[in-house]
């Protein structure tokens, strides 16, 4: 099943009920989803408003998967949820969700941003880390502080808390794993040399024996708490973001001690992988057994270093020590940071048992020139070629991951042509798509003739506004349940084909000034009033055609006759003209007065030449290029022409 209704990163994700699962994302809410057995709907259950800035981190009771979840983000902010209230009082639909006390309870005190959060298995502790560094202690009962834990030098990445509330495990930036003992309130173990990297991602066992952990390095390695040693799991393809251990595919009998079942891998790559934990022998060997899946696995290696702590491999152990022991950053190397040679690894002993791909997310755009199209490549290197009305790409190419192929398509005049157009929207690809951006002080910039956006029957000078056109293309549909008519306009929409009723609009929200509303029109709208008062006045106004035709943008100019040419003065001279007038129309101006001046002479306008700044301008060139190419001063601009 596929959820969609964020409008930004999803940062993380929890089952925070036997029915639902829970979403935080950067676009400020916390989502609830339907997952019971039997339901299809893909749509958002509840969207919880309150953050005022991206929500990096979900925690819930990992026995008891009822009452409340906690979230936390940036802008120092923790949230309690009580998950029955909030099913039950947040409006329906969900976009139309606000801040409500019945359902949620703020946790103050934190100095700094939440990147981490960990319950214990009740629910009724919390123990948050972010950019403070140190860790704070919750009473979720009471909603109040009850203490804090101080150690780590760099944010707090990751927390797993044990069920019983006493021990819990961080994760740091500054490339080390501590436990800690909660009511003590301090470091029992350190651990480093695991990683070369920051430390994002944790997972560990329902004993607390060992700890799995995963980085910026992209290593995925066991660490064992009591023997104070490591071994290297995976090698993942990308930085580690987040780890979840399933133990309910953990073998039985003596492969028990061999392995803590299934550890799934989310990266910054594209897929979610699934790897075998097998756990080396005390003498630095492993079983060859099968995983729950039936699949044979082994860790053994043709060149094993049993008990060595020089190489890291999987399947052996290496020692781990205190912070002290390392040289992180430094020119002097340890024996610590000696991750032997790779290529000693077999590779098919790094196999994950299964891997789900996704799609591969947009990480380069450029906007071209005619301020219509965008160049976009993605995290495998493909290159595609959009238009912003229309929901496929217009062109594929073969790309290459260090981006030279994007930057010689950007040069290629053919594609993208040296053509002057005001910009009426921005792009950004935060959520690793496009997304295209209007703004109401901009969105109106810019025109195209009715006849260049392929609308049939078109007048020759008919002109339609870019922005006003790719309103109608998205809200038409819901102009016309509103209306319960055809749209309130006599003229044929400049873009015909729809878009894909995936396709969502974001804008504030109408109530809470932090928060993000994010709908698929098509899907969610049904053309009501209360929709009409939550749509941002002036976009409704246009789709509604309730607001007034935006101004043409204009340039003015002044026309003489070049030196020498024999031609005469034409009146008026002076003229304001649509910044995409072109220089053949200009010319056909000036044939039409020459004409009237001489009392019915032909003038052949393709004859004529036009002039600025003693440049011949170009017969494809606009008033716009005019200015900004060659003029490249305040208008009025001044032409010159000649035969």
């Amino acid at each position: 099943r596929r959820f969609e209704g964020h409008g930004g990163w999803v940062n993380d994700v929890a089952r925070v009920s036997s029915t639902h699962l829970a979403s935080g994302s950067s676009d400020h809410t916390v989502r609830l989803w339907d997952i019971s057995e039997g339901s299809m709907s893909s749509s958002c259950a509840v969207a919880l408003q309150g953050h005022t800035d991206y929500v990096m981190a979900l925690a819930c009771a990992s026995e008891r998967l009822e009452g409340k979840f906690a979230s936390g983000g940036l802008n120092r902010e923790i949230f309690l949820w009580d998950i029955e209230r909030c099913l039950a009082i947040n409006a329906a639909p969900s976009y139309l969700s606000v801040k409500n006390d019945g359902c949620v309870t703020a946790l103050g005190g934190s100095k700094e941003s939440i990147y981490a959060l960990g319950m214990d298995g009740t629910g009724n502790l919390l123990v948050s880390g972010g950019t403070e560094l140190a860790l704070r202690v919750w009473d979720t009962r009471s909603a109040q502080k009850e203490g804090k834990l101080k150690g780590h030098t760099d944010n707090v990445r990751a927390i797993v808390v044990d069920t019983d509330g006493k021990k819990c495990v961080t994760a740091s930036s500054d490339r080390t794993i501590r436990v800690w003992d909660i009511g003590e309130q301090r470091c029992v173990q350190t651990f480093a040399g695991m990683h070369t990297g920051s430390i994002w991602a944790l997972a560990c066992n329902r004993d607390f024996t060992r700890v799995y952990s995963g980085g910026i390095d992209a290593r995925i390695c066991v660490t064992s708490l009591r023997d104070r040693k490591s071994s290297l799991v995976a090698n993942e393809s990308a930085a580690i973001l987040k780890l979840r251990l399933d133990e309910s595919t953990r073998a039985s009998g003596f492969a028990a001690h061999s392995s803590d079942g299934d550890l799934w891998t989310a990266t910054a790559s594209r897929s979610i992988k699934r790897w075998p934990t097998i756990i080396p022998g005390e003498d630095g060997s492993s079983a060859n057994v099968e995983d729950s899946h039936g699949t044979p696995t082994s860790t053994s290696f043709s060149r094993r270093a049993a008990g060595s702590s020089l190489l890291r491999q999987p399947g052996t152990w290496f020692d781990v020590g205190s912070p002290g022991a390392f040289s992180f950053g430094g020119t002097t190397p340890r024996k610590f940071d000696n991750w032997g040679d790779p290529h000693d690894r077999e590779p098919q002993d790094l196999v994950p048992s299964m891997e789900i791909i996704g799609v591969s997310p947009i990480v380069r755009h450029s906007v071209l020139k005619n301020k219509m199209e965008v160049l976009a490549q993605d995290s495998m290197g493909a290159i595609a070629l959009w238009d912003v009305s229309r929901p496929t790409p217009i062109r594929t190419f073969d790309g290459v991951t260090d981006g030279s192929d994007f930057e010689i398509l950007l040069e290629n005049e053919s594609l993208n042509p040296d053509v002057v157009v005001p910009s009426w929207f921005t792009c950004n690809t935060r959520s690793g798509s496009l997304a295209i951006t209007l703004s109401p002080s901009s969105a109106f910039n810019a025109e195209a003739y009715a006849s260049d956006l392929g609308i049939a029957d078109a007048a020759p000078d008919e002109r339609r506004n870019l922005g006003v056109e790719i309103i109608r293309l998205l809200m038409d549909e819901w102009v016309e349940k509103f209306t319960s008519s055809k749209p309130p306009r006599s003229t044929k929409r400049a873009f015909a084909e729809p878009l894909p009723s995936e396709c969502a609009v974001s804008f504030a929200h109408p109530i809470d000034d932090s928060g993000r509303v994010c709908v698929k029109i098509r899907e969610d709208f049904s053309g009501t009033p209360t929709e009409r008062e939550l749509l941002p006045k002036w976009f409704a106004d246009h789709a509604l055609n309730q607001a007034p035709e935006p101004e043409s943008p204009k340039i003015s100019f002044r026309l003489a006759p070049r030196a020498g040419s024999g031609l005469a003065e034409i009146s008026p001279a002076s003229v304001s003209a649509p910044k995409i007038l072109g220089a053949q129309k200009i010319r056909e101006y000036i044939a039409q007065k020459l004409d009237e001046t001489d009392g019915g002479t032909s003038t052949d306008a393709s004859a004529l030449a036009l002039w600025c700044a003693g440049q011949p301008v170009p017969s494809s060139a606009t008033l716009a290029a005019a200015l900004a190419r060659v003029w490249k001063k305040s208008p009025p601009i001044e032409l010159e022409y000649s035969n």
